[in-house]
């Protein structure tokens, strides 16, 4: 699950295609692709072999847009949803014989729309009845320290935190690096906004 700010980027579509093709992955989830439309031309530029079903969500303007594929061979899609910050599908594990949801997000970047990406995310918990991933860039620090300069949390991080306890989810460890963005500046500002939670079913 990536943020690619800008799937027509130079380089982007030949990058995701050798990730695809070197790893082999079960479900691949794409935040900011800031495109309106995402059609079969665009996406066989990095799905050569054909074998995952894509959903994707309108960008608003230049902002957002969310890109979801899985693997044909080893997931049946019983139903999807779209909202305003993520897209929700509905799998069938052929392998285990069982269904649990795949939910990716991108989060509000605004300040002024945070609590509605949070209202949404907390509605399609509470109607979820399988166990579910969640995966994105939720644009929230849960905690202080997911910043590496002062003032690190926002107004918005206890109710994102009571919501995790809320719906029993765990978050998951990320290997590599340990912040997920940068304002690129020459002394950065650094954050943690990218994440994976899961239920404990």
């Amino acid at each position: 699950i990536w943020n690619y700010r800008g799937l027509k980027k130079k380089g982007v579509a030949t990058f995701l295609k050798n990730l695809i093709y070197q790893y082999s992955f079960q479900f691949v989830g794409i935040q900011e692709t800031m495109l309106k439309e995402c059609d079969e031309k665009l996406v066989r530029k990095f799905h050569i072999n054909q074998d995952y079903l894509w959903l994707y969500n309108s960008a608003h303007g230049k902002s957002g847009g969310i890109l979801v594929g899985v693997k044909k061979e080893l997931y049946d899609v019983g139903s999807f949803q779209h909202g305003d910050y993520m897209l929700q599908l509905n799998l069938w594990d052929k392998m285990n014989k069982i269904k649990w949801n795949l939910l990716v997000v991108y989060g509000a970047a605004q300040e002024e729309h945070k609590m509605s990406f949070l209202t949404e995310l907390s509605a399609f918990c509470s109607r979820n009845n399988e166990p579910i991933l969640i995966g994105g860039d939720f644009n929230i620090i849960r905690y202080a320290k997911e910043r590496n300069k002062p003032g690190g949390i926002q107004r918005h991080s206890d109710t994102f935190n009571a919501l995790i306890i809320f719906y029993e989810l765990r978050e998951l460890e990320m290997s590599g690096g340990f912040f997920t963005w940068s304002n690129n500046q020459n002394n950065p500002t650094l954050e943690k906004l990218d994440r994976i939670l899961i239920s404990k079913g």
